[in-house]
């Protein structure tokens, strides 16, 4: 995983660092939950974000594309954050940055065959040449990544590809300052890709381990939709069970997302103006408490926390 920002943003150092407080936002989804934030983060001043914190979010690199599993998205979080710490990264993570790269130089365009060739074919290089597996830790990035570029060299036209790669890559990690910034985990209570069980409790595991590591959890059931439903009055007139089980309405939706289109005309899951929503912000704040917020009883009950995600960004 990585900020949502270029390599050169990453590492250059501002004044303001010393006052900014980063909120680093992970989310389980790809799209809708972005839109709705980058909204935020665009229309802060409105909205009355507090000045002082700077909103970050978190993607995924390429070989976590489509991970939805919120304990899997958790714990690559974790071993991302430690590997910053310590500069001590894996294969996989070295891998993962150069191809971050590729795309931001654009090495690599929209062509998902194209990523996906080179991607194998960094991977057999690591197997054949480096003789590690992606799961092993890079002794030295710069002499690795060397030799990958070098290998992929010969199979690829990588003219983009400057001569210092290495540096940059070493500095490919979070900007994250323990103790002081904040890691807020954004998530569905999806029960199709988040087990729940009295052997696999996988939902009670994320709870422990956000509160172990000081992040944020924040949680809306049964999907980010009914946050978004909070938004409008109409959300007190739709059936609550129906809410909390969100069966399938038709082939393609379910009844959440059935409902907000209903209450919003034109809405769809990968685009949709976040913009207009949030001059009803504080209506969703509000609603929201006349559904379940504690992020424990979230896992069995209709709610969200989002409302204190906003308001905790406001008074910080």
């Amino acid at each position: 995983m990585r900020e949502k920002r270029t390599f050169a943003e990453r590492t250059q150092v501002f004044a303001s660092d010393k006052t900014l407080r980063k909120y680093f936002l992970v989310y389980e989804g790809s799209e809708t939950e972005a839109i709705y934030f980058d909204a935020v983060s665009s229309l802060r001043e409105k909205i009355e974000i507090n000045p002082l914190i700077e909103i970050i979010p978190i993607v995924r690199s390429y070989s976590e594309d489509g991970w939805s599993n919120p304990k899997k998205i958790l714990d690559r979080v974790i071993e991302n954050l430690e590997e910053s710490r310590t500069n001590h990264i894996s294969y996989e993570t070295l891998l993962n940055r150069i191809m971050d790269y590729f795309y931001e130089m654009k090495v690599i365009t929209s062509s998902r065959i194209q990523a996906r060739s080179i991607w194998k074919a960094m991977c057999r290089i690591c197997e054949e040449k480096c003789l590690k597996k992606l799961d092993t830790f890079v002794e030295d990035i710069e002499m690795s990544c060397n030799l990958i570029l070098k290998a992929l060299q010969e199979e690829y036209d990588l003219q983009h590809v400057i001569a210092n790669i290495s540096n940059i890559i070493k500095e490919g990690g979070f900007t994250y300052a323990e103790g002081f910034d904040r890691i807020c985990l954004i998530i569905d209570r999806d029960r199709e890709s988040f087990v729940s069980s009295s052997k696999n409790n996988q939902y009670q595991y994320v709870i422990d381990k956000c509160e172990e590591m000081e992040f944020g959890l924040y949680v809306t059931n049964p999907c980010f939709e009914f946050w978004l439903l909070l938004h409008f009055d109409g959300v007190f007139e739709l059936d609550r069970e129906k809410l909390l089980k969100n069966p399938k309405v038709t082939a393609k939706r379910r009844y959440v997302e059935q409902e907000l289109r209903r209450l919003w005309p034109g809405y769809k899951k990968s685009s949709y103006k976040a913009e207009k929503l949030l001059k009803d912000i504080d209506k969703a704040i509000s609603n929201e408490k006349e559904f379940c917020e504690d992020v424990a009883e979230l896992e069995n009950c209709v709610g969200s926390n989002i409302g204190k995600l906003i308001t905790d960004m406001r008074a910080q």
